[in-house]
């Protein structure tokens, strides 16, 4: 009767072991899987980070209307503009400029309005936006 008792403590211990060594295989496919899901978000978080640091736009007002109000592309990267709004009034719009690019307000929202003297301009550029006064600084 005493082999019987080693046999099953033999036999026990094979189980444990057996359980713990089938779990290894799926635990580890699933921790490889979050680390390479949380790598690739990651990156694309600071892809998308150093693009909006290298975006710089600026408007230049000439005047009181769209065709004297100029927007600068002084960044080092495309942008791509995509709403415009004036005096509260939106444009939806999917205007690309190139680095060191100077283009009219006037040709990105294909009309010619009037700004008022203190006036806020809204741009949103890749996604983001962007805020501009034409009033005096």
């Amino acid at each position: 009767m005493m082999w019987l008792k080693a046999i099953s403590s033999i036999f026990s211990t094979l189980i444990v072991v057996m359980i713990t060594l089938s779990l290894i295989v799926p635990l580890y496919l699933f921790f490889t899987q979050t680390y390479t899901n949380s790598s690739i978000q990651a990156n694309s978080a600071y892809d998308n980070y150093l693009t909006n640091v290298n975006v710089k736009v600026s408007l230049i007002y000439l005047g009181n209307s769209v065709n004297e109000t100029f927007v600068y592309n002084y960044g080092s990267v495309p942008i791509t503009i995509e709403k415009v709004i004036i005096n509260n009034i939106s444009y939806n719009v999917k205007y690309e400029m190139l680095p060191d690019s100077l283009v009219p307000l006037s040709s990105i929202i294909n009309n010619n309005i009037f700004i008022e003297g203190n006036s806020v301009i809204i741009l949103q550029i890749n996604g983001n936006y962007y805020y501009f006064n034409s009033g005096p600084d």
